[in-house]
């Protein structure tokens, strides 16, 4: 058996999420660049999975099992849903979820812990990027990075509503509380809320999401790791110098 990898492409770029392996994510401009990096992702993320404890048998090779147009999601805001995760959640890989999300938690928390306000609150030269996030119209610090994160996974959490969803800038508690409620509405999902698929509408926008238990597993954890490599990375530049990859 290989692993199940749905594909989401866009005008000069394409994403990969290992779908056996919620969070496991990598970009590429092309499938040659993307035959090269998912397996280093994948590798990479069971390294990870072994660091926090998890023993498993490793799976050889991927397969593109699904194909997402991510140019069609505009009135989404490029939000999706995978075939794979509108199946039925059983309670044990919902709680192999949860304990993934706190592997993540526990890793970002660990990336702040001790710094000083002012490493906190500093930010880079705009110059070291290329784009910003279109929710952050300009360079997040730290401490702005730690928040966004919260505030995507209470975007997140409600997605497993119809009707009126909460939005992307939301104010956020302290990261246990967050994590607290987050997995606390998982956990009390019932066998059919585990496996419905919710129709949230988010501020702003007419059209309605694609959320299952799943999705909302995939988005926590990869967003998170994400955001704890940004903060390691910030921490070099403080070392190594930020890049220039852009004029001024």
């Amino acid at each position: 058996m290989k692993h199940q990898v749905g594909l989401v492409t866009y005008e000069s770029t394409m994403h990969s999420w290992v779908l056996d392996l919620p969070g496991c994510v990598t970009g590429a401009r092309d499938a040659g660049e993307l035959d090269g990096k998912l397996p280093l992702a994948i590798i990479e993320h069971e390294a990870w999975l072994r660091k926090h404890g998890e023993a498993f048998e490793p799976v050889a090779g991927w397969e593109i099992v699904e194909t997402v147009d991510g140019l069609s999601l505009a009135a989404t805001g490029g939000e999706f849903c995978f075939q794979a995760e509108r199946a039925p959640l059983a309670c044990e890989d919902l709680e192999r979820g949860v304990a993934r999300m706190e592997y993540a938690r526990s890793d970002l928390m660990a990336a702040i812990e001790a710094l000083p306000d002012a490493v906190l609150d500093w930010a880079p030269p705009a110059s070291a990027y290329a784009s910003f996030d279109a929710w952050a119209p300009g360079v997040r610090t730290i401490r702005e990075i730690v928040t966004h994160d919260l505030q995507l996974e209470v975007y997140y959490r409600d997605g497993l509503r119809d009707g009126l969803a909460k939005g992307i800038l939301e104010r956020v508690e302290d990261p246990a509380t967050e994590r607290q409620r987050t997995i606390q509405l998982l956990r009390s999902l019932d066998d059919r809320a585990r496996s419905r698929v919710y129709r949230p509408v988010r501020p702003s926008r007419d059209a309605a999401e694609d959320w299952t238990a799943r999705k909302v597993l995939r988005r926590i954890i990869s967003h998170e790791r994400m955001h704890t490599a940004e903060i390691s990375q910030r921490l070099a530049w403080l070392l190594l110098g930020a890049p220039v990859v852009r004029a001024e």
